[in-house]
């Protein structure tokens, strides 16, 4: 079951929606990133046949070809997303953000958050700079 489900034609909610899944579940993050530290310090974080990337994959890769996010490897925009989610995160290497925080706090995060992966994410346009 995926707790935070994908919505590849918004990614920039999807990465929201992760923030505030670190601020309920910060041990779930804690235990993935024991994990990446003591088990799988390179590679995907689990084996293959534990992996639950591939709806995920799929539906980027039909939010590129209906052209509502940009082009490029579907993996690395997902990581890319979900590295942006986790800014604050209790694994952040800068600030590790917690519920007890006042609402406007949250409010603001979010707010950059969902401009920074919306920009990050937005299809590319012809003419423009990659």
């Amino acid at each position: 079951m995926d707790v935070v489900p994908i919505d590849a034609t918004d990614l920039a909610d999807w990465a929201v929606r992760l923030y505030d899944e670190y601020l309920r579940r910060p041990d779930l993050i804690r235990l993935a990133t024991w994990a990446r530290l003591e088990r799988r310090p390179a590679g995907h974080l689990v084996d293959d046949p534990d992996r639950l990337d591939d709806p995920k994959l799929r539906a980027i890769v039909e939010a590129q070809a209906a052209g509502r996010v940009r082009q490029g490897d579907p993996f690395d925009l997902m990581a890319m997303v979900i590295a942006m989610s986790m800014a604050w995160s209790p694994v952040s290497n800068v600030y590790a953000a917690t519920e007890d925080e006042p609402a406007e706090t949250h409010d603001r995060r979010r707010a950059l958050l969902r401009a920074s992966v919306h920009r990050a994410m937005a299809p590319d346009r012809e003419g423009a700079a990659p």
